[in-house]
């Protein structure tokens, strides 16, 4: 079952003209996918990605709208090109950042440790609809990429037509204005912790302690 854009999202470009030649899908880093053109083109979102749906196998093109601000479709003489804008992380002010470090250090949210002196401290906004105990898992892993937080489903985006293609264009990005994420990696422990702070109550809302080399997964409490 597929997510899709508005039910679908159709471009209509009159390629069916061009018979056997060939359109090519192009994006910012180069060229992707080549096929036949059929008369109109479909595109639906599925697990995350933007995908061709039109021919008889579906053909990806773009891999990973988590990453993505912003893609343009259009038709250019007998090529689609497809144009990506990249996401951009957004960032807290710094009074922000500052509340957020001060109710990790002043609350006991590090329990039978002693809060770490010799620290680096990463704040980060969390999505209003992820979960704080799942913002405090994803902090921990150092592999996790912080647009992995950003959904990319047919509700996190927009479609707009124009007379060459149409603007798929990510929605206004709501960003919990009470929760904040904190991971602090120690300079002299070989253990990471994130912490989900509660910026209004000034309490922690969820917190993950993660040992270098441990087995299992990241424990919290």
């Amino acid at each position: 079952m597929k997510t899709v854009v508005r039910s679908r999202v159709v471009l209509v470009l009159a390629l069916g003209v061009l018979g056997g030649s060939i359109a090519v899908f192009a994006t910012v880093t180069g060229v992707t996918a080549a096929v036949t053109p059929p008369a109109e083109h479909e595109f639906a979102i599925d697990g995350g990605q933007l995908v061709e749906t039109s021919g008889e196998r579906d053909r990806t093109v773009v891999a990973d709208l988590r990453t993505v601000e912003r893609v343009e479709i259009a038709g250019r003489g007998s090529h689609l090109v497809v144009t990506t804008t990249p996401r951009e992380p957004i960032e807290l002010s710094l009074a922000t950042r500052e509340r957020a470090k001060e109710i990790v250090t002043t609350t006991g949210a590090f329990a039978d440790e002693s809060t770490p002196e010799g620290a680096v401290y990463t704040i980060r906004p969390i999505p209003e609809s992820v979960r704080s105990d799942t913002a405090a898992v994803a902090g921990a892993d150092p592999g996790t990429v912080w647009t992995q937080l950003a959904p990319a489903n047919d509700s996190a985006f927009t479609l707009r037509e124009r007379a060459d293609g149409v603007v798929v264009e990510r929605t206004e990005r709501r960003m919990s204005d009470r929760r904040a994420l904190v991971v602090v990696d120690p300079v002299e422990r070989a253990t990471r912790y994130s912490v989900v702070v509660d910026l209004e109550n000034e309490t922690v809302d969820a917190f993950v302690r993660l040992r270098e080399g441990a087995s299992g997964s990241p424990r919290g409490r």
